[in-house]
């Protein structure tokens, strides 16, 4: 099995996160601590993912 790279990780479990936390707000009506921590933790695994892959794509030009 070929090793997974952390750019696709975190691609996948950031948006992951993010659906977490909105389904958190949502369930409780407002916004709790909890749903704060995963919209916090998807947001950056979104935006360090992004910032990969963009670090990769450009490195190949």
């Amino acid at each position: 099995m070929p090793p997974i790279d952390a750019k696709l990780i975190l691609a996948i479990l950031g948006p992951a996160f993010l659906a977490l936390g909105l389904a958190r707000w949502l369930a409780a009506g407002r916004v709790i601590p909890q749903a704060k921590a995963w919209l916090l933790v998807g947001a950056i695994f979104s935006a360090v993912a992004t910032w990969l892959w963009w670090q990769a794509l450009s490195s190949h030009g």
